[in-house]
């Protein structure tokens, strides 16, 4: 099957091109079918392997401490979206898996252009999964590694829809409590998107971990956080005011 943009010969059951990934004519898609199981504890899915029997895994965008994000193609849905595939040691802890369950609750609740859209928690081949909008870019964090520093007008524009993201979720009782670079991404228009409420909880409701436990990355946490006590808003806004320096001055601290 030559691809309509690249002219790349690919396989005839192809869904997407194998050198640019250009979805290739939809009348020559196959239908879906069973695929054998996966050995996703093992490693990276490669590109091609489908997953769920419902997500054509098209490439790895990163990893962290959570587990590995993927761009992949929803066959259902019939539109990409980001998969993050979480570690089997963590899925594997009853109270890590209802932390995701809350992460995709109260971010559900967030509908603003500037947060990430969540979708669904789910399991498949003995793997626990979440699926979210996914975001053509970069995170603010390879920007800023890439720029250097940026310029007044463009941090100011990204400092700006970044409050105002924080500012609905504040409104609905949800601080995010890790936000950083890593936790910004910026689409090929400048327009930012904040993600992963992994470790976000509701202000009205009962917290996932114990009195005392700090939780959030350092270079980027309040003071209140550092001691471990109850974080609200301000501590949102204290880590906005870190990531607006360190995108003028190109350093945290």
């Amino acid at each position: 099957m030559i691809c309509p943009k690249c002219q790349h010969e690919n396989p005839k059951d192809s869904v997407f091109c194998g050198k640019c990934a250009t979805p290739l004519p939809a009348s020559e898609k196959p239908e879906i079918s069973i695929t054998r199981t996966l050995e996703v504890h093992a490693g990276a899915l490669a590109r091609g392997t489908l997953f769920a029997n419902r997500y054509e895994i098209l490439e790895e965008l990163g990893t962290g401490g959570m587990g590995a994000v993927y761009r992949v193609y929803d066959r259902k849905l019939e539109e990409e979206v980001a998969l993050k595939l979480i570690k089997p040691e963590i899925a594997a802890d009853k109270k890590a898996i209802e932390r995701f369950k809350n992460e995709l609750k109260v971010a559900r609740k967030i509908t603003h252009k500037s947060v990430c859209k969540m979708y669904d928690l789910g399991e498949s081949e003995g793997a626990s999964y979440i699926t979210m909008e996914y975001v053509a870019g970069q995170d603010l964090r390879g920007l800023i590694k890439q720029t250097g520093q940026l310029t007044i007008t463009t941090a100011v524009s990204i400092a700006r829809q970044v409050a105002e993201g924080l500012s609905e979720a504040h409104r609905l009782g949800i601080i995010h409590r890790d936000l950083k670079p890593g936790n910004i991404m910026i689409d090929k228009e400048g327009n930012a998107k904040i993600m992963d409420f992994g470790i976000a909880r509701s202000l009205l409701g009962k917290g996932l971990t114990g009195e005392g436990t700090i939780i959030g990355t350092p270079e980027y946490m309040s003071p209140e956080q550092v001691e471990g006590k109850e974080t609200d808003a301000r501590s949102d806004i204290y880590s906005l005011g870190i990531i607006l320096f360190e995108m003028i001055v190109g350093r945290a601290v």
